[in-house]
């Protein structure tokens, strides 16, 4: 039997193991996008994140441990109610300032949960007046964590936006963790979530002029 042009099988099996672990270390090594907003895991309580009510509501903003079952991290945000407000931007928890681009295309996300299920709005707006939103929708939050987002395209250069969320006119607690935004299109960047995706309801911004009766 001739053998001259054959590999050896043992070299072979090698060849192959390079290959697969090759592949493996580039699955792995690949990147999620660039978080633009800071501490999006609260792995440092709430530095980089501010929190506001109003006068008729009364919230008790922290970090919480294993408790709260984190999705990313040791620790998620935990907004305790009092008193829910007259309206759901009466009870804020938001980051700025920061710079998003004309024509360019983002994606807000987030995972949330809450005591028994309630609505939240997730809002990307200017921040100052007039107070533009360049993305606004109102999300289903349930005891179980679930993940969220919004993909919208920049209508106007903003270096001062805001990333927020408003919870007010509901006397229920929520929990918030892996909050990121960050150019082009949703990328799941956790193996078995189902997110729930979300469209802005209005392509072109809209003042608070017009949402202060919200």
């Amino acid at each position: 039997m001739n053998t001259t042009n054959r590999i050896p099988i043992y070299i072979c099996c090698l060849l192959i193991s390079i290959g697969l672990i090759g592949f493996a270390t580039l699955a792995y090594t690949a990147k999620p996008p660039e978080n633009i907003l800071k501490n999006g895991d609260f792995d440092l309580n709430l530095e980089g994140w501010h929190h506001w009510t109003h006068d008729t509501a009364a919230a008790l903003f922290q970090t919480e441990g294993k408790k709260a079952e984190p999705v990313v991290g040791k620790k998620v945000a935990y907004v305790k109610i009092s008193k829910a407000g007259n309206a759901v931007w009466h009870v804020q928890l938001y980051q700025q300032p920061f710079t998003l681009e004309k024509g360019t295309t983002y994606t807000y996300s987030l995972w949330a949960k809450s005591e028994v299920p309630r609505t939240a709005v997730m809002r990307i707006l200017h921040q100052g007046a007039p107070w533009n939103e360049y993305a606004r929708q109102t999300i289903n939050l349930s005891e179980a964590w679930k993940e969220f987002f919004v993909t919208f395209k920049m209508p106007a250069d903003d270096v001062s936006s805001r990333a927020g969320i408003i919870m007010g006119a509901q006397k229920v607690d929520v929990w918030f963790d892996h909050i990121r935004l960050y150019e082009g299109e949703f990328v799941s960047d956790i193996e078995g979530a189902e997110p729930q995706s979300i469209e802005p309801t209005d392509k072109l911004t809209t003042t608070w002029a017009s949402l202060k009766e919200l």
